[in-house]
């Protein structure tokens, strides 16, 4: 297992950029330049990141190909695609993506049987336009929009039928009711049950149930909420040895070197 980052730290150069984060001790990274920067750029980055030993395991896209701007949105999932294939990335991760005001807003439409054969077919046609060799594309779960549970993920497996399509695993994300967060061990082991052949990358957070009168269930800093981390690190270990772990959602490099100790201290 590597413990990593999606934080990409103030840098002058692809090597200062791998050496910062090596000697904080993180193992894998997100690609820190997107399609449109030039190509020597591109490699200067990849040679880095091998020189300092820091596995690529996921390069962006982050945006939603069924809004009002979605023919631009899927050619730069195509793009982002063609660029992890590229470098040899371990996933090329994005969100399935609402058609309603904000591209990964809470919208009626997020659970249509509509929506889903849309995004069935659209990842079908990347993949056949794509034809990666090294890299997968890949979803990350989300509670407002599909895939929100393993079985769902497991679904848009069958459905889309492509070798370039995979997983990835964000088990906090599953949480969003008070029965997956008070059976969260139960959740997290069906999840790599069900779906472990094919999770290439995860991401590593926490999260707390707040509040009497409804249900609000927060991201907090590592270690302040409910993630059992031995338990969750078994389930990836028994996955892959060298599975890639990212740390996500923090402000800043402190309180990511910060989330880094607790992860460590629980290996």
């Amino acid at each position: 297992m590597r413990l990593g980052t999606n934080y990409n730290p103030a840098h002058s150069s692809p090597t200062e950029w791998a050496e910062i984060l090596s000697k904080k001790g993180y193992e894998a990274v997100c690609f820190p330049v997107n399609y449109e920067a030039p190509v020597n750029l591109i490699d200067a980055y990849v040679r880095a990141a091998k020189d300092y030993d820091l596995r690529i395991a996921e390069v962006g896209v982050w945006n939603s190909p069924h809004g009002k701007d979605g023919k631009r949105a899927l050619q730069v999932c195509e793009e982002q695609f063609r660029l992890a294939d590229y470098i040899k990335a371990d996933c090329c991760v994005n969100i399935s993506g609402s058609p309603g005001i904000n591209w990964n807003g809470c919208d009626v439409l997020n659970f249509s049987q509509e929506l889903y054969e849309k995004n069935v077919e659209m990842i079908q046609g990347l993949c056949d336009r794509v034809k990666p060799k090294y890299s997968f594309y890949t979803l990350e779960p989300m509670q407002w929009m599909l895939p929100d549970s393993p079985e769902q993920y497991l679904q848009f497996i069958k459905d889309v039928d492509r070798e370039g399509f995979a997983v990835h695993m964000d088990v906090v994300n599953w949480v969003k009711d008070p029965y997956t967060y008070t059976h969260m061990d139960e959740m997290v082991q069906k999840s790599f049950a069900l779906l472990g052949p094919y999770i290439k990358s995860c991401h590593l957070k926490d999260c707390k149930l707040f509040g009497t009168a409804t249900v609000e269930i927060h991201e907090v800093p590592l270690g302040e909420g409910i993630i059992n981390l031995p338990f969750f690190y078994e389930q990836v270990r028994r996955l892959h040895p060298d599975m890639p772990v990212l740390l996500e959602h923090l402000p800043d490099m402190e309180a990511y070197d910060k989330a880094l100790a607790v992860a460590k201290s629980k290996v």
